[in-house]
């Protein structure tokens, strides 16, 4: 390889990092601001000033709005997925009410990792749109099925309450995630940071003892 090709492909490499050096940083302030005001309430000036880009180059990188929200809903259900696929194993060689304790603890661990993953629901989930319907298509239903197929799985090892699994998905949902969710009101009434990680754990081990029972 000459030097010129040699001195291309170090500036080609350069310039591929610092492209993505640039939109990991709008993403990661496009997710922060969407979860907290949601689509409309967030725009695109917004993330802007968040990030220190101007709004041209972020438009140069994903085009529209529409193409910053689903690019940054994407990188946030990556990182959910990848710390829940750590977390889950944990679970490996376990069985029965080991295994189901430890699902547990892994889905709320995950979800105090990125409590903007149930901002995000929060706030498309309020109200029908093709925005939550490719939300849910794309991202969340894989998601959903997972945890239904534990709900099922641990039904008929008799280690939770029968009932519908679908609704009952949505049930654990709020309990898993509810002081998560309102973690300044929580800090308010309880003088507790909710987000702290020995909080976590004791919100874990009383979502174990009002959800699981034994065989």
């Amino acid at each position: 390889m000459d030097t010129q090709t040699t001195t291309r492909a170090v500036n080609g490499n350069e310039r591929t990092a610092q492209r993505q050096a640039t939109q990991g940083r709008i993403l990661d302030a496009a997710i922060t601001l969407f979860a907290q005001r949601g689509f409309a309430g967030a725009s695109v000036s917004d993330v802007a000033r968040a990030c220190g880009s101007p709004v041209p180059l972020i438009m140069y990188h994903f085009k529209s709005k529409q193409g910053l929200w689903e690019a940054a809903i994407g990188l946030l259900f990556e990182r959910v997925e990848k710390r829940l696929s750590e977390e889950m194993k944990a679970l490996d060689g376990l069985s029965g009410l080991d295994f189901y304790k430890a699902a547990i603890r892994a889905h709320i661990r995950t979800l105090a990792a990125y409590p903007e993953h149930m901002h995000v629901l929060v706030q498309e989930g309020a109200e029908r749109t093709e925005r939550l319907e490719w939300l849910i298509a794309t991202h969340q239903k894989p998601f959903n099925d997972q945890i239904v197929a534990l709900i099922e799985a641990a039904q008929d090892e008799g280690l939770i309450a029968r009932g519908d699994p679908e609704h009952l998905k949505f049930v654990l949902s709020g309990a898993f995630s509810l002081p998560i969710i309102l973690a300044p009101e929580y800090a308010i009434m309880t003088g507790r940071d909710a987000l702290d990680d020995h909080q976590i754990e004791a919100h874990i081990d009383a979502c174990l003892a009002l959800i699981l029972k034994p065989a």
